[in-house]
């Protein structure tokens, strides 16, 4: 434990030294996520982008940010060490299994949103007994019940990219309710007044956020120095969603 702490001391302590001594490929599915994630011509943009500038502004650590088409092709690059790094990620038992988790750097709610002609619900249940329609993230993971939900009643769960697309489809009625941040979800509904938040139900999920760190390309060493990275911009990164 020592001579890791020497050594994330080191790498630390060395920053102003090697100006880039590792570029990290860092992945991500959504295109128009705001406010977390935007991209312009293929440049992302956004208040997750600029959190993660922030972790590794001044590092040894340069930045690749690399667009895939779905969140679960992001974990299976990640599993297989073609990318780094993953942003905005729950911890489960299947992800530690190929990654590390960063110490966490934000706090994630998840709430279900509907058509405004859909009925309001009082528990997942009630979109398999009235035959409904769920529309949520591939590869995403909104908690212990919802898995179970998704486990019993698959052909109710519709999995779909990214949030604009759910949210496209959710107001269009094509599908009865969408699960989303409620921070992103808050965007969504102001380009669709057709789709209202859920209130007679809590909210699907609450998580700490991480960054999701692959243990093929990614070695404990790293690991120490990004959490210390985290710890260092605590205030940085808390006034950035501060403006949210």
């Amino acid at each position: 434990m020592l001579r890791l702490a020497f050594v994330v001391l080191l790498i630390i302590g060395s920053f102003k030294v090697f100006a880039c001594a590792k570029t990290l490929k860092v992945g991500t599915n959504e295109r128009n996520w705001p406010p977390y994630v935007v991209a312009v011509n293929n440049n992302l943009t956004g208040v997750e982008i600029d959190v993660v500038n922030t972790i590794f502004n001044g590092s040894p650590f340069c930045l690749k940010f690399m667009l895939l088409p779905t969140s679960a092709r992001a974990f299976e690059e990640l599993k297989e060490g073609r990318i780094d790094v993953v942003f905005a990620a729950s911890i489960t038992s299947d992800r530690q299994s190929y990654a590390y988790f960063s110490d966490t750097y934000r706090d994630e709610i998840m709430r279900l949103y509907k058509y405004s002609d859909s009925p309001d619900i009082n528990n997942l249940s009630d979109i398999f007994y009235r035959d409904l329609t769920l529309a949520t993230g591939r590869g995403s993971y909104y908690g212990a019940a919802f898995a179970q939900f998704k486990q019993n009643h698959p052909a109710h769960v519709i999995m779909m990219p990214t949030a604009d697309k759910r949210f496209a489809m959710l107001s269009k009625n094509r599908v009865d309710y969408a699960i989303e941040d409620e921070v992103a979800a808050q965007y969504f509904l102001n380009q669709h007044p057709s789709i209202e938040l859920v209130t007679s139900m809590a909210a699907i999920n609450k998580s700490s956020i991480h960054l999701m760190l692959s243990k093929k390309s990614i070695n404990q060493a790293e690991l120490q120095t990004i959490n210390e990275l985290i710890k260092q911009n605590k205030s940085n990164i808390h006034a950035i969603y501060q403006l949210l």
